[in-house]
């Protein structure tokens, strides 16, 4: 949803690490948090708000499935409009390791498909300090085929579809630790083949360290829903359904529907195909059909932890809907959250959709 805020870099955007830095930096200072005190303003109002549905939650999936959740999708708008979301995964949240598979919203400047992107830095910024990257990461770049990977903290520096979640992650433990993965253009094709490759080199590295799925790490998948409308999205239209109350519904009603037949339930390859190629044109994956940001990261985390699964001979993961709001329905949180602030307008003629879904 960002399209008012954003970081000038100067510099070149080469498949390089940023010399001499070993600390990103923040590319959204307005939208998300970066002070313990917004993150403690938050949540007591979030936690008001969505009481209703926390309690439902509690009964109809933690009670049920424990709280060893393996796999999340998190959405990673401004927290003054997504929060609430947000809060229904990581209130759950107790692994000290994360696996960020992310959107690359600027693959298209850079050109980049077709490989998984990394980074180099030692460390990431978040509210209570430098969050550090797992030597995972090492581990797994050493395993890789060489021309299915890039290492670049240029790239890194200017993705936030990662940066949104550390503040979540570290709130629920001091001492996480990360390891930041971006998602470019790739056909199904090529995506299976990189997420059973990296399901493969995940699962060496974990069993070395004896680490239990859901316990000791998690795979987090970082993705916003559908961005609808007829404004603001640099001269598109991004609302077949009509820009009003009606056109709303009926694209809400749309989500529900992808999220039940893709998204929820077994993983499935076929089911994770056939949601790419709703999402993208399968002869040019530049031009969406339905506009979720996540069409790449969505398919290949969730192929990763199928493979993942294999790998570690356990079951199929299972997927639960947690929480569905958009940014209309769901409005604006007051703005005295410690200087919180929104990247984009909230109408009916620009509004986003957000999905926290845990698995099992």
């Amino acid at each position: 949803m960002r399209t008012a805020v954003w970081l000038s870099l100067s510099v070149v955007l080469l498949s390089v690490p940023l010399r001499g830095q070993t600390t990103r930096g923040l590319v959204d200072s307005v939208g998300y948090a970066t002070r313990p005190e917004q993150m403690e303003a938050l949540l007591p109002l979030v936690q008001a708000l969505e009481a209703e549905e926390l309690a439902r939650d509690d009964s109809a999936v933690w009670a049920v499935h424990g709280e060893n959740w393996v796999t999340g999708i998190s959405p990673h708008d401004d927290y003054v409009y997504a929060g609430r979301v947000y809060w229904h995964l990581f209130r759950k949240y107790h692994a000290k390791t994360a696996i960020l598979i992310g959107v690359a919203h600027k693959a298209w400047r850079w050109n980049e498909a077709d490989r998984l992107i990394f980074d180099a830095f030692r460390y990431w910024r978040g509210p209570w300090g430098k969050v550090p990257v797992s030597a995972l990461r090492e581990e797994l770049l050493g395993s890789l085929p060489k021309e299915h990977v890039v290492v670049s903290n240029a790239y890194e520096s200017e993705e936030h579809s990662l940066e949104g979640l550390i503040p979540w992650l570290q709130m629920q433990r001091r001492d996480v630790e990360i390891v930041p993965i971006l998602v470019p253009y790739m056909h199904w094709g090529r995506m299976d083949t990189l997420a059973t490759e990296l399901a493969r080199a995940l699962a060496k590295a974990v069993k070395a360290r004896q680490w239990v799925w859901g316990k000791d790490f998690v795979i987090l998948i970082s993705s916003d829903a559908v961005h609808y409308g007829d404004e603001g999205w640099g001269g598109k239209n991004y609302a077949p359904f009509g820009a009003d109350s009606l056109g709303h519904a009926k694209a809400v009603q749309r989500e529900y529907d992808l999220i039940r037949r893709y998204l929820t339930g077994p993983i499935q390859g076929e089911r994770l195909r056939d949601f790419l190629y709703t999402l993208v044109d399968s002869t040019n994956l530049r031009n969406y059909k339905i506009t979720w940001c996540g069409r790449f990261s969505i398919p290949f985390g969730l192929d990763l932890s199928r493979h993942l699964a294999s790998e570690l001979g356990r079951p199929v993961p299972e997927g639960y809907l947690l929480r569905y709001g958009d940014s209309w329905t769901l409005g604006r949180l007051p703005v005295s959250l410690g200087g919180l602030g929104v990247t984009a307008p909230r109408s009916l003629h620009h509004w986003v959709g957000y999905a926290a879904i845990v698995y099992f």
